[in-house]
């Protein structure tokens, strides 16, 4: 068994002042970052996420503060690689299945923002279904706390929510 956590979308137009408030948005960072700590503590390939939309988009406009990673997750993936995204599915036109095949890696485990929509879609990927998939429920947030209960609640038939 190889793990890798992968670390989506933790971006600042989630956090009060951006674009797309998440509620629990600075409960779930922190929850990233010990989960993110405590995979490099025990040699996990930890991968960064980060989701980039076109100059006319809501959020996560390219070249703008919200697009950037959460200073406190940048500081603790350090040179983690970091794909970069603009669909939901973090494996969809990206290359994050070569890198978690190329690592060998069986189990994925995700934490991240938005539970609902990133989240459940990287988790049921056509891309992850040779992987076990796991979820870290305390770092995940949406832009309802009941919302991103029911998400997880929903993966939970299909993924193991930690």
């Amino acid at each position: 068994m190889k793990n890798a956590l992968i670390v989506i979308d933790i971006q600042n137009d989630y956090f009060p002042g951006g674009a797309f408030t998440l509620e629990n948005a600075d409960e779930a960072c922190k929850g990233a970052v010990e989960a993110i700590e405590k995979a490099k503590c025990d040699g996990w390939l930890v991968v960064g996420v980060q989701h980039v939309n076109s100059p006319d988009a809501p959020a996560f406009k390219s070249d703008t503060e919200g697009v950037k990673t959460h200073s406190a997750i940048a500081t603790a993936l350090g040179d983690a690689p970091i794909v970069v995204k603009s669909e939901a599915d973090s494996f969809f036109k990206t290359n994050l299945e070569q890198i978690v095949h190329e690592a060998g890696i069986t189990d994925i485990y995700l934490t991240g923002m938005m539970t609902q929509h990133c989240i459940t879609h990287t988790a049921l990927s056509p891309q992850a279904s040779g992987m076990n998939v796991h979820i870290i429920a305390k770092g995940c947030a949406a832009p309802a706390k009941a919302l991103s209960d029911l998400a997880l609640q929903g993966l939970s038939a299909r993924c193991d929510v930690v």
